[in-house]
């Protein structure tokens, strides 16, 4: 059972007794996601495109098993940590000379499977006769964010290759290495925004919200109801699809299902919630709507469903993108494993 605290029990919590970060499982962290869409694939109709992206992050777990990642230098490493800065920020020029070796070798592992469409293998022909330099300014465009001036087919496949190079580096740190920064909503160890968040359960992580990066793997706590763009929360709501798949439902009320306290309660001492926050604290998945700088994230809650993933699950609910913006709202930032338009972006 989640924890439902108190009012002004937040503000008391000692904050060293909140894990403030989950470092990425070398071992597992891509194999994890892969088993996670190929689950999700079954019945979608995404599902060719949710397989093709699990045997990617296959592969990109292949690669990180023998990938051995340089961290940056002591110097780099004590000067980051003295300006509260990320250990290895996405725009400080990691990359460079290290992440093409490793899309070459997510190419070969996936150009080996019989089965691989053959509109995937042109894409990757594409990207083997593409020049370092072309590549390179790919990849500073994806990792900006923006993915202006990249062929959205390929886009997916560049930045498994980037997210492979800031996993393995983020995994060779504990979390005790990594500064806690000045600007909560960006990831600590890469400066990259989330892709979205996750309510954990288990252990000392259970009933906390964790921002989870899309680049390097890393997990960083972030308190519930509030936006993570714009750091507002007098405005949060949260959405869910109706059953029908056609229609959103948004709960202002669940601030109370998340709010530590203040609210009415039922006779069992949770909040007391109308019908529509009712449907929305069942769901697993869920947008979380900010009507002060009008962008949304979703959040997964694990109490729902144990095995939720945010990049795979993210993906898995495109649906739930497309009614939030038919309802007015913008993604804060998109998911690595799918760049729509990204070429003219």
């Amino acid at each position: 059972m989640q924890r439902i605290l108190e009012p002004g029990q937040i503000e008391s919590l000692d904050r060293t007794a909140i894990p403030r970060l989950r470092m990425p499982q070398r071992a597992e962290v891509f194999s994890a996601r892969a088993a996670r869409l190929r689950q999700l694939a079954d019945g979608h109709p995404l599902g060719d495109y949710l397989r093709l992206m699990a045997s990617l992050v296959d592969a990109q777990q292949r690669v990180l098993d023998t990938f051995q990642a340089e961290r940056p230098s002591a110097e780099s490493i004590e000067q980051a940590q003295l300006h509260c800065m990320p250990l290895v920020p996405a725009s400080g020029g990691y990359d460079a000379g290290r992440w093409q070796p490793l899309l070459m070798r997510l190419l070969d592992a996936m150009s080996a499977q019989p089965e691989l469409p053959a509109p995937v293998r042109a894409v990757f022909e594409r990207v083997r006769v593409a020049s370092p330099a072309s590549l390179d300014a790919a990849a500073q465009a994806l990792l900006a964010g923006h993915g202006k001036g990249v062929d959205a087919a390929s886009a997916p496949f560049l930045m498994a290759a980037l997210q492979v190079l800031w996993t393995g580096v983020a995994s060779t740190f504990e979390a005790g290495e990594v500064p806690m920064l000045d600007v909560p909503n960006v990831c600590p160890m890469c400066g990259t925004l989330p892709v979205a968040s996750v309510v954990r359960i288990g252990g000392a992580h259970e009933g906390y919200r964790y921002l989870a990066c899309g680049l390097c793997s890393t997990e960083w706590h972030m308190v519930r109801v509030k936006c993570t763009h714009c750091e507002a929360s007098q405005h949060v709501a949260y959405h869910v699809l109706d059953k029908t798949g056609d229609a959103a439902t948004s709960g202002a009320d669940l601030r109370a299902a998340h709010a530590e306290g203040g609210v009415a309660r039922g006779a069992d001492g949770r909040p007391a919630l109308d019908d529509a926050a009712k449907r929305v604290a069942s769901s697993p998945i869920r947008a979380e709507s900010c009507d002060d700088c009008h962008s949304y994230r979703k959040i997964f809650y694990q109490d729902k469903d144990p095995f939720v993933e945010p990049v795979a699950d993210d993906l898995a609910s495109l649906a739930l993108d497309v009614l939030m913006g038919e309802a007015g709202y913008a993604r804060a930032n998109g998911n690595p494993l799918l760049w729509q338009n990204a070429e003219t972006a």
